[in-house]
């Protein structure tokens, strides 16, 4: 089977006309072509949503990611080399406004905990509804979580619960800045604070929800509805 990526166009060239609404960028991961297939001819019928590029592996999502900077990543788990999760935790490391569904062979609540772990915001397996994958993609793209039905309401609820009141109003609006994408110096730019002290409060943050990096910190703060 070709595993090769077809080219595509880039997000520059799929960007609506102004005064129009920006849909939703896509980049869908995933090793099988026929898969990727599938998931085109879905997302290909949504008007609010252009795919932006295709890969084959984790490495070469990597790169695109780089290149066309999707709102969102649809990223099956079991990348061959680099996997999914590992994938995952690098693009929401260097690009943490990139949010990523996690696209799995079978859910329960470990998968859906390691998946939010390496800072994936939505989980969703392969054998869900095609409405569903659109459903995930709307609903990370505006900044919300998103679980696979079948993962107990009740689990994902006691997740929210521990850190609602951890962090103070200055983290958790510092917390919403790095969401949506910003360095240290453009939050200080936005609040009007010194670089070593947004480098404290983002180190505060991540110690309060034992995050190993910012991404992880957005992921949870975004699963603990402390931001948006």
């Amino acid at each position: 089977m070709n595993h090769a990526a077809q080219p595509l166009p880039s997000r520059d060239d799929s960007r609506p006309e102004s005064g129009a609404r920006r849909r939703i960028s896509v980049l869908l991961v995933d090793d099988y072509a026929v898969v990727r297939e599938g998931l085109r001819r879905i997302l290909s019928q949504r008007r609010d949503m252009v795919i932006v590029g295709e890969a084959a592996d984790g490495d070469e999502a990597l790169a695109l990611v780089s290149r066309r900077r999707p709102d969102v990543v649809v990223m099956d788990a079991g990348l061959p080399g680099v996997d999914g999760f590992e994938a995952t935790r690098r693009i929401c490391s260097a690009h943490p406004g990139v949010r990523v569904v996690m696209f799995v062979d079978g859910i329960d609540e470990e998968t859906d905990r390691t998946a939010r772990a390496n800072g994936a915001t939505g989980v969703l397996c392969k054998d869900a509804a095609a409405a569903a994958v659109a459903t995930a993609i709307a609903q990370v793209a505006a900044g919300r979580l998103y679980a696979d039905p079948r993962v107990d309401p009740s689990v994902l609820a006691t997740r929210v619960a521990p850190t609602q009141r951890v962090l103070s109003g200055r983290e958790q609006q510092i917390l919403q800045l790095l969401a949506e994408g910003c360095t240290n110096r453009e939050v200080g730019e936005r609040l009007v604070l010194g670089s070593e002290t947004v480098k404290t409060h983002v180190a505060h943050i991540l110690t309060k929800l034992k995050a190993g990096h910012r991404s992880q910190a957005v992921a949870i703060g975004l699963r603990d509805g402390l931001i948006r």
